[in-house]
C-alpha cells in the first residue's frame, strides 16, 4: 500500500482553511466582533507574517505558510497592483475564501517564488480563462 505525500501547496491550502475556519460556503468578506474582514487580505497577511515574524503562529501552521511568501508577494504586485488584465483580476477577486486558498496552493505548487514566476502563472491563467470562455 503506497502512502501519498502532500505537496507544499496542499499543506498551505489546508493550513489556511484550518486557521481561518474556512468552509466551501465561506464568503470573501466575514463579519465578526472586530468588524468586516477581507479574507483574501487576511490570508496574504498571515502568510507574510509567518515568513517574516517567526513564532507568530503555531509551529505546524507557520511551517506550512512559509512556502507561500513568494506567492503572497506576487499576488500583491500583480493582482492588487493592477498588473494583470481586469478580467482576470475580477475573476480572482470574486473567488470565495475557500477557492482563493486553493489558488494560493496552486501557485506554490507551480513554483511561484518570485514576481516573475507569478507573472508567468497569471499569464497562463488568463490564457486558460480565454480558451474556456
Amino acid at each position: 500500500m503506497a502512502t501519498t505525500q502532500s505537496t507544499a501547496g496542499q499543506e498551505l491550502t489546508t493550513a489556511l482553511r484550518r486557521y481561518f475556519s474556512l468552509g466551501t460556503r465561506t464568503r470573501r468578506y466575514r463579519t465578526d466582533e472586530y468588524g468586516r474582514r477581507d479574507m483574501h487580505a487576511a490570508m496574504i497577511q498571515a502568510i507574510t507574517e509567518a515568513a517574516t515574524m517567526p513564532g507568530c503562529f503555531v509551529e505546524r501552521t507557520e511551517n506550512a505558510l512559509r512556502p507561500g511568501f513568494g506567492t503572497a508577494l506576487s499576488y500583491e504586485k500583480h493582482v492588487q497592483g493592477y498588473r494583470i488584465s481586469g478580467t482576470l483580476a475580477a475573476e480572482i477577486n470574486s473567488m470565495s475564501a475557500w477557492n482563493f486558498s486553493a489558488l494560493l496552493g496552486q501557485m506554490v505548487d507551480a513554483g511561484v517564488t518570485t514576481t516573475g514566476a507569478g507573472e508567468r502563472f497569471f499569464a497562463d491563467m488568463a490564457r486558460t480563462m480565454r480558451r474556456s470562455a
